[in-house]
């Protein structure tokens, strides 16, 4: 009879334990997640440093990220250029290191419908995704 008493009992726990579990499995996708979600592509042709780098077409940020962040397909060093509606423009002062594949933060807490460019260290072709 204690036998069957516990093999109930541990049953209990284990379906408990169970719908404890299930719903963090069922979680909403977290900020980053929907930023990533909203991605665009870029693919920058050799020759210029510059993406979009006809002069004057820039990116634009918007509500979906509070970043601007890339993911190139191939290692880079990058950085952003933003344009004031004043214009010209105002870069990084410095490259970060965008490894292949991998999402990297650019710029942090930049407001929405903030216009910019990116700015490669390198004038090789590179491609991938951005959100902003």
């Amino acid at each position: 009879m204690h036998k069957h008493l516990a093999l109930g009992t541990l049953s209990a726990a284990v379906l408990v334990a169970g719908l404890v579990i299930a719903p963090t499995a069922q979680a909403r996708p977290t900020g980053a997640e929907s930023c990533y979600g909203s991605a665009k592509s870029y693919s920058k042709p050799s020759g210029n440093r510059w993406y979009p780098n006809n002069g004057s077409t820039s990116l634009t940020t918007t509500a979906n990220c509070s970043d601007i962040n890339i993911k190139p397909k191939t290692t880079t060093q990058i950085a952003v250029c933003f344009r004031p509606s004043s214009g010209g423009s105002q870069c990084q002062p410095s490259f970060k290191t965008a490894k292949a594949g991998v999402w990297t933060v650019v710029a942090t807490d930049v407001k929405d419908g903030t216009r910019f460019i990116f700015d490669f260290a390198s004038t090789t072709a590179n491609s991938g995704v951005w959100a902003g």
